[in-house]
């Protein structure tokens, strides 16, 4: 009996210009895109792609089931009034979810003046429903003819499912570098920081919003 075996091809380029590459497993999976902002994949949760939507150029990963996973993302555009904004953003995603471990670099520029956040962003979600049955909420409730009552829903959905913000470490565009500690529920409770004035200062938040001095040193 004959046999055969496929040798694979390993081909060598000193450069190539291309749009879009995919990293696909045997079977078709797709695992990672590399892409300019035209082409760049739209997202693709639970076996469904997304919308078309605008997406920056970068990096993006997906899981052995084809969800995406994370990504690295850059961008930098100039506005119609003249400003610049700017960034990088390298993500982590939860388990059919959004992000809930990013390092970002946002700048916008105008005037000659710079407003920048830089830093380590952790985030959670309150339950294991998912991004794609919370899209499929937010859609449903956009159907809602009455303004008041479709705002309300929708703040409803995003109290109850959406994202929560539990700590950042780095500068914020108020021009303070410290570490924010928020609870489960993404209120704010803990800040050590050094203020835009250069004053250290640790602070506590009460669940009515009411800001506690627990050290200050002042510097001369």
């Amino acid at each position: 009996m004959n046999s055969f075996r496929l040798e694979r091809k390993i081909e060598n380029f000193d450069e190539i210009n291309v749009k879009r590459i995919n990293i696909i497993e045997k079977d078709g999976t797709l695992r990672m895109v590399i892409s300019n902002k035209e082409l760049q994949h739209s997202g693709r949760m639970d076996g469904q792609d997304f919308e078309k939507r605008e997406r920056q150029a970068g990096l993006m990963f997906f899981n052995d089931l084809g969800d995406e996973s994370g990504g690295l993302i850059y961008a930098a555009k100039k506005k119609e009034d003249g400003s610049i904004v700017s960034g990088m953003s390298i993500t982590m995603d939860r388990y059919r979810d959004d992000q809930v471990l990013q390092i970002l670099n946002s700048e916008s520029i105008k005037n000659n003046k710079i407003l920048s956040e830089r830093g380590l962003i952790i985030n959670d979600y309150p339950d294991l429903e998912g991004l794609t049955a919370r899209n499929k909420a937010y859609a449903e409730a956009e159907k809602i003819t009455d303004e008041k009552l479709r705002t309300e829903k929708l703040r409803e959905i995003t109290k109850l499912h959406g994202g929560k913000s539990l700590l950042f470490v780095g500068k914020t565009r108020g021009n303070s570098q410290g570490l924010f500690i928020s609870d489960k529920s993404g209120q704010p409770k803990l800040m050590i920081y050094v203020d835009e004035k250069g004053q250290p200062k640790i602070q506590t938040m009460n669940d009515k919003g009411e800001t506690r001095d627990f050290l200050v040193s002042e510097t001369k």
